[in-house]
């Protein structure tokens, strides 16, 4: 059945400009001495005090894929508080290798070549993407939901960061999430939106904290199977502090099955604290 979706802002608010992007985080089951943290750069602080860098033993980028690994794995944590699953992992591609769920960036490839192409690339059963040196990449094809990064990249090795979601946590939520980042590198956040019953009309209450002033991306995003179909697409601007939009979501005859995604700006730090949705789903 073919379906027409579109979307509609009902309203934005800042519901308070003070705000805390911790409070009620997990911290990391993989290196629970890290304090939490958003942002790998923060967390970087707590792994150079541990295991600071001899040009032996420890070396920059094992610095750096600690720091991540401690955010992501923290951010699974938090996910796996809604009912669902999803993969992460931090490391040097080059050596050992890197590989998360059915993500696998190919193996033996320097960082000078990463930097000289300007990109890595990544396999999945569903084909293959590139996340820019430097950069990020979402990659959404059949039931293949995935994300990474690749924040450092030296002569001989550099760092990447992958993210599968395997399982979509689903709507309502009511457990902050946050949306981890890698050096400034902010990944997005997907959940599962399902009405019980045909209808036309099905309105979203997302309520998202952030420690400054920015425009968050939301994307009507294909069920399982179809995540590369795209509904709709929308940006709302938000201030520091807590912040609620609420959207109206249209279907003709209804509105079917979707996957929401929600992505923040690179360079912010910003946490979930909800999501309602009605009718109840």
């Amino acid at each position: 059945m073919a379906f027409r979706v579109s979307v509609r802002k009902a309203s934005l608010t800042l519901k308070r400009p003070e705000f805390d992007v911790k409070a009620g985080l997990a911290t990391s089951p993989l290196l629970p001495w890290v304090p939490v943290a958003v942002d790998s750069s923060e967390a970087r602080r707590a792994v150079e005090m541990e295991a600071r860098v001899d040009g032996v033993e420890i070396v920059e980028w094992m610095q750096l894929a600690g720091a991540d690994n401690a955010v992501f794995s923290a951010m699974e944590e938090e996910y796996r508080r809604l009912g669902s699953r999803v993969l992460t992992g931090s490391g040097d591609p080059f050596l050992p290798g890197l590989r998360v769920g059915d993500l696998r960036i190919e193996s033996g490839v320097r960082g000078s070549t990463v930097r000289e192409r300007g990109y890595a690339e990544v396999q999945t059963p569903q084909g293959s993407f590139r996340i820019p040196a430097g950069g990020k990449a979402t990659f959404a094809k059949g039931d293949i939901l995935a994300w990474g990064a690749v924040p450092w990249v030296g002569w001989i090795q550099y760092l990447a960061t992958l993210v599968q979601w395997l399982e979509l946590a689903r709507v309502p939520v009511r457990s902050r999430v946050r949306f981890p980042s890698s050096y400034g590198l902010v990944a997005p956040q997907f959940f599962k939106v399902a009405p019980r019953a045909p209808v036309p009309l099905l309105t979203l209450r997302i309520g998202v904290t952030s420690n400054t002033r920015q425009v968050i991306a939301v994307r009507g995003r294909g069920a399982e199977g179809r995540y590369e179909q795209l509904y709709f697409e929308d940006t709302f601007e938000v201030e520091q502090g807590e912040s609620e939009v609420v959207y109206n979501v249209f279907g003709i005859p209804f509105v079917p099955a979707f996957t929401l995604e929600i992505a923040p700006a690179d360079n912010t730090q910003t946490v979930l604290d909800y999501i309602e949705v009605f009718p109840p789903v």
